[in-house]
């Protein structure tokens, strides 16, 4: 495009990621009360041994459905997964916000992604710098474990122990959710063996037989896309409540052009915010008859769930401009068999 009046900001894709920003007007100037990127010493200082809590979130692992909902009551909302769990939701908009895994076969809890600070994650605390934590507990680049006779190695890089260390909880696993760039826990995933060794989110070598993914239909495929988009709307306004920022409203068109440009990502297997098919952001808003003063764009693909890829972007300098950006007040969310795209915009007044 070569129209002066349209600024357009286009930035290298990283590990499966992307963003890009269009703006019709001069956007603000966005202050995400984040530091500079700077190296944190990767050095762990020593620790001392710590001892599960007998009180906290992580308590629920195990607990049967029936428990959750006589503590919990009833989730705000239901999401299924392709990993055989279903997401409860709890807390939305707030910092309570949690989701509580509970698999289908089981009905037991398999798994828990805390991201309210209001909720009790001894012996970690959700906005506690990483050296202070990291002097609390044992973090390692290389995780062992066994499962049904296969025999996994896990070796996490530089970047898995500054934003997603994993240790050994109990008789579960914890993955720590780190933002870098401020150098802060923000959330705390915890996971049974199980469901750790189905996923395998780093890098590994192994021996023997790993679980496998059930293949999903379409139609299946079609609700945990439209789960992923909801939970990936609500992760991302938890993050812009976390640093001050209003919250964004959901934009119906906008999802419609987030979801047809990850699908058709994922189709013609190709990874950009520019395609010959489809054209560029602001074509593909204008398609959807949004008319906008500022929009933005952040694209993903291959991370294992909606909270796993809202770490990354967050983690992503030029993402999070986009995640915590005051000039937005809208967002669509779309996700394609795990290629994902958000729209940001403000619309533009009648």
């Amino acid at each position: 495009m070569r129209k002066t009046n349209v600024i357009i900001f286009i930035t290298a894709i990283i590990v499966f990621a992307g963003t890009f920003l269009i703006s019709l007007v001069s956007p603000s100037s966005n202050n995400d009360n984040s530091s500079s990127i700077n190296d944190h010493p990767m050095t762990m200082p020593s620790h001392t041994s710590f001892k599960v809590p007998k009180k906290g979130m992580h308590t629920f692992m195990g607990k049967t459905e029936q428990e959750i909902r006589r503590v919990l009551g009833k989730p705000e909302r239901i999401d299924v997964t392709k990993f055989g769990y279903r997401w409860f939701i709890y807390g939305r908009e707030s910092e309570r916000y949690v989701q509580i895994g509970i698999d289908q076969e089981s009905n037991r809890v398999t798994t828990i992604y805390v991201l309210g600070k209001k909720l009790a994650t001894k012996p970690f605390t959700i906005g506690e710098k990483s050296q202070n934590i990291y002097a609390k507990v044992p973090v390692s680049d290389e995780i062992s474990l066994s499962y049904k006779g296969a025999k996994i190695d896990f070796e996490l890089n530089e970047e898995d122990m500054m934003t997603r260390p994993l240790m050994k909880f109990g008789d579960n696993w914890v993955q720590l959710n780190f933002d870098h760039l401020s150098d802060r826990l923000v959330g705390v995933r915890y996971m049974t063996t199980s469901v750790l060794a189905t996923q395998h989110p780093y890098s590994m070598t192994y021996q023997g037989t790993l679980p496998q993914i059930s293949k999903l239909s379409d139609k299946e495929w079609s609700a945990v896309n439209q789960g992923e988009d909801q939970e990936i709307y609500d992760i991302s306004n938890i993050f812009r409540l976390r640093f001050d920022k209003k919250m964004l409203k959901w934009n119906r068109e906008a999802h419609q052009a987030a979801y047809k440009h990850s699908k058709e990502m994922k189709v013609k297997n190709y990874f950009s915010h520019d395609s010959r098919w489809s054209g560029d952001l602001k074509e593909r808003l204008e398609k959807e008859q949004i008319r906008f003063e500022t929009a933005g764009e952040n694209i993903a693909a291959q991370y294992p769930d909606a909270p796993a890829v809202s770490l990354g972007w967050l983690n992503s300098v030029d993402h999070r401009k986009n995640l915590l950006n005051d000039a937005f007040t809208e967002l669509g969310v779309g996700s394609y068999q795990n290629y994902y795209t958000q729209d940001f915009v403000k619309p533009l007044l009648q």
